[in-house]
């Protein structure tokens, strides 16, 4: 049985039944982080730090792939609430994860860790609520401080679905672009980011991507943009909805909404900062 798939065990109770449909969607989506982890090959013994794990789908993900003595995940999160940190242990108390992952509450932007700490930095869409909160500048910080924390010849692997050239093509472009002008949830482009990477001490930074096939029915795409007004709040993002559904509702209402390009930049740490 697959991370995603044992995840859904542990919390179809807990879901409402109109909304089972993006929620199910949504952890179909584990196979792009189970993808993300393939590419890192991780070592069960590694130390890996989690930046953003919200509510600990890629945590479960990473965790399932370490050993139960030495390796371990810490995940960190701005949020520390029942969104977050309380459905992140229920999901590792349930799969039997929970001496594999420690949770810290900070900014990203000035991590609580000494240099040189971990083995593997890495981030799932998590790059999009940075820069909700802190800007783009926030997004350049945190890859500062990736860089920082993360030892010699160690991993730094950001993947999101939020860059500029993650946008699908045509109508679902369009609503892609709405999405992230009204949520503040654009990023940087690749370039940017991988030069702030180099900056770092980051070498041979590779660009891979991962087309989901997943998409949203026209009733559950529109009731999970809804609900997610609502979860943009706690980041400080207010969306005016009836704004936003006046530019693409018909879009939504004719298509649904599918599930962007996801795209991961990677790298490992050099000796020297150049």
């Amino acid at each position: 049985m697959s991370v995603w798939e044992r995840i859904h065990e542990a919390i179809a109770r807990t879901i409402k039944e109109e909304d089972k449909a993006f929620e199910i969607s949504y952890l179909r989506f584990g196979a792009a982080r189970k993808w993300l982890v393939q590419q890192i090959d991780l070592n069960p013994n590694w130390l890996i730090l989690e930046i953003g794990y919200g509510q600990g789908y890629f945590t479960a993900e990473l965790a399932s792939s370490l050993g139960k003595e030495k390796g371990k995940v810490i995940g960190i999160d701005l949020l520390n609430d029942w969104s977050t940190t309380r459905v992140t242990k229920y999901i590792s108390k349930q799969l039997g994860l929970k001496e594999r992952i420690d949770l810290v509450n900070c900014d990203s932007t000035r991590l609580p860790f000494r240099d040189a700490s971990f083995d593997v930095v890495t981030s799932f869409l998590a790059f999009q609520n940075v820069v909700n909160t802190r800007g783009s500048e926030g997004v350049l910080s945190t890859i500062n401080e990736a860089c920082r924390v993360v030892r010699k010849d160690g991993i730094v692997a950001f993947a999101d679905d939020s860059f500029p050239s993650c946008s699908p093509y045509g109508e679902q472009g369009i609503l892609f672009k709405a999405i992230r002008r009204h949520w503040r949830t654009l990023l940087p482009s690749t370039k940017t980011v991988i030069e702030q990477m180099e900056k770092n001490g980051i070498s041979n930074v590779k660009v891979l991507t991962y087309n989901p096939t997943e998409r949203l029915l026209p009733q559950d795409a529109e009731r999970e943009l809804r609900l997610s007004v609502g979860w943009a709040k706690p980041l400080g993002v207010e969306v005016n909805f009836d704004e936003f559904w006046k530019e693409v509702g018909e879009i939504v209402g004719k298509q649904g909404r599918v599930f962007s390009q996801v795209v991961l930049l990677f790298g490992t740490k050099t000796s020297k900062i150049p």
